[in-house]
Protein backbone atom coordinates (compact mmCIF):
# COMPACT_ATOMS: atom_id res chain seq x y z
CA UNK A 1 0.00 0.00 0.00
CA UNK A 2 1.37 3.35 -1.03
CA UNK A 3 1.44 6.42 1.20
CA UNK A 4 -0.94 9.15 -0.04
CA UNK A 5 1.95 11.52 -0.80
CA UNK A 6 3.08 9.10 -3.51
CA UNK A 7 -0.35 8.84 -5.16
CA UNK A 8 0.21 11.65 -7.64
CA UNK A 9 2.01 12.58 -10.78
CA UNK A 10 4.76 15.17 -10.81
CA UNK A 11 6.67 16.92 -13.56
CA UNK A 12 10.40 16.26 -13.42
CA UNK A 13 13.46 17.01 -15.48
CA UNK A 14 15.60 14.16 -16.71
CA UNK A 15 18.58 15.96 -15.19
CA UNK A 16 16.79 15.95 -11.80
CA UNK A 17 16.68 12.14 -11.87
CA UNK A 18 20.40 12.00 -12.65
CA UNK A 19 21.10 14.57 -9.92
CA UNK A 20 19.09 12.60 -7.39
CA UNK A 21 21.04 9.46 -8.26
CA UNK A 22 24.32 11.33 -7.75
CA UNK A 23 23.10 12.64 -4.40
CA UNK A 24 22.05 9.24 -3.05
CA UNK A 25 25.09 7.36 -4.33
CA UNK A 26 27.31 9.91 -2.57
CA UNK A 27 25.25 9.93 0.64
CA UNK A 28 25.12 6.14 0.90
CA UNK A 29 28.72 5.55 -0.11
CA UNK A 30 31.32 4.61 2.51
CA UNK A 31 33.78 6.70 0.46
CA UNK A 32 33.72 10.44 -0.33
CA UNK A 33 33.14 9.61 -4.01
CA UNK A 34 31.68 6.28 -5.13
CA UNK A 35 33.70 4.28 -7.65
CA UNK A 36 32.93 5.05 -11.29
CA UNK A 37 30.46 7.80 -10.35
CA UNK A 38 30.74 9.51 -13.72
CA UNK A 39 30.16 6.22 -15.56
CA UNK A 40 27.18 5.42 -13.31
CA UNK A 41 25.58 8.81 -13.98
CA UNK A 42 26.26 8.73 -17.72
CA UNK A 43 24.86 5.21 -18.01
CA UNK A 44 21.74 6.21 -16.05
CA UNK A 45 21.28 9.34 -18.17
CA UNK A 46 21.53 7.32 -21.38
CA UNK A 47 19.09 4.65 -20.18
CA UNK A 48 16.54 7.33 -19.25
CA UNK A 49 16.06 8.02 -22.96
CA UNK A 50 13.46 5.24 -23.09
CA UNK A 51 12.34 5.54 -19.45
CA UNK A 52 9.68 8.15 -20.15
CA UNK A 53 8.36 10.40 -22.91
CA UNK A 54 10.52 13.46 -22.41
CA UNK A 55 9.32 16.74 -23.89
CA UNK A 56 11.57 19.16 -25.75
CA UNK A 57 12.72 20.65 -22.44
CA UNK A 58 13.72 17.29 -20.97
CA UNK A 59 10.64 17.10 -18.74
CA UNK A 60 8.12 14.33 -18.18
CA UNK A 61 5.10 13.70 -16.01
CA UNK A 62 5.96 10.79 -13.71
CA UNK A 63 3.75 8.69 -11.42
CA UNK A 64 5.38 8.75 -7.97
CA UNK A 65 3.57 5.56 -6.92
CA UNK A 66 5.61 3.52 -9.41
CA UNK A 67 8.84 5.51 -9.55
CA UNK A 68 10.90 3.18 -7.33
CA UNK A 69 9.78 0.11 -9.27
CA UNK A 70 10.63 1.84 -12.55
CA UNK A 71 14.00 3.29 -11.50
CA UNK A 72 15.40 0.12 -9.92
CA UNK A 73 15.51 -1.97 -13.14
CA UNK A 74 17.28 0.92 -14.89
CA UNK A 75 19.89 1.01 -12.11
CA UNK A 76 20.11 -2.79 -12.13
CA UNK A 77 20.96 -2.74 -15.85
CA UNK A 78 24.11 -0.66 -15.26
CA UNK A 79 27.01 -2.91 -14.18
CA UNK A 80 28.97 -0.04 -12.58
CA UNK A 81 25.97 0.81 -10.40
CA UNK A 82 25.43 -2.79 -9.34
CA UNK A 83 29.14 -3.12 -8.49
CA UNK A 84 28.51 -0.52 -5.77
CA UNK A 85 26.01 -2.96 -4.26
CA UNK A 86 28.87 -5.37 -3.43
CA UNK A 87 31.42 -5.24 -0.63
CA UNK A 88 34.94 -4.56 -1.89
CA UNK A 89 36.41 -6.75 0.83
CA UNK A 90 34.83 -9.85 -0.67
CA UNK A 91 34.22 -11.20 2.83
CA UNK A 92 31.41 -13.72 2.80
CA UNK A 93 28.33 -13.25 4.91
CA UNK A 94 26.96 -10.21 6.63
CA UNK A 95 29.25 -7.72 8.29
CA UNK A 96 27.60 -5.06 10.42
CA UNK A 97 28.90 -1.66 9.40
CA UNK A 98 27.57 1.62 10.66
CA UNK A 99 29.68 4.52 9.50
CA UNK A 100 27.11 6.87 11.02
CA UNK A 101 27.40 5.58 14.59
CA UNK A 102 30.53 3.52 15.13
CA UNK A 103 33.16 5.60 13.43
CA UNK A 104 34.89 4.89 10.16
CA UNK A 105 35.31 1.11 10.35
CA UNK A 106 36.49 -0.60 7.18
CA UNK A 107 34.69 0.98 4.21
CA UNK A 108 35.53 -2.09 2.12
CA UNK A 109 33.03 -4.04 4.26
CA UNK A 110 30.25 -1.61 3.35
CA UNK A 111 28.24 -1.26 0.15
CA UNK A 112 25.53 0.91 -1.36
CA UNK A 113 22.05 -0.61 -1.21
CA UNK A 114 20.81 0.11 -4.74
CA UNK A 115 17.15 -0.62 -3.92
CA UNK A 116 17.41 1.98 -1.13
CA UNK A 117 18.87 4.41 -3.66
CA UNK A 118 15.84 3.87 -5.93
CA UNK A 119 13.48 4.41 -2.97
CA UNK A 120 15.33 7.57 -1.92
CA UNK A 121 15.10 8.95 -5.45
CA UNK A 122 11.31 8.56 -5.31
CA UNK A 123 11.27 10.21 -1.88
CA UNK A 124 13.26 13.16 -3.26
CA UNK A 125 10.53 13.86 -5.78
CA UNK A 126 7.75 13.40 -3.21
CA UNK A 127 9.57 15.83 -0.87
CA UNK A 128 9.99 18.33 -3.67
CA UNK A 129 6.32 18.09 -4.63
CA UNK A 130 5.31 18.56 -0.97
CA UNK A 131 7.52 21.64 -0.67
CA UNK A 132 6.16 23.09 -3.91
CA UNK A 133 2.57 22.52 -2.76
CA UNK A 134 3.37 24.28 0.52
CA UNK A 135 4.92 27.23 -1.30
CA UNK A 136 1.99 27.40 -3.73
CA UNK A 137 -0.48 27.50 -0.82
CA UNK A 138 1.52 30.24 0.93
CA UNK A 139 1.54 32.30 -2.26
CA UNK A 140 -2.27 32.12 -2.42
CA UNK A 141 -2.61 33.29 1.20
CA UNK A 142 -0.52 36.46 0.74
Amino acid sequence: MSHPRFKRNVWIFRSDLVGSLAKWLAIQSPYPVPDNLSTCLSGFHDKLETFEKWDGNGMAEVDLSTLTERVYPVLESIPEVMALNEKKSGRPGHVFVSRHHDGPGDPDDDFIDIMAVAQNIACDFADSADAQAHLDNNDKET
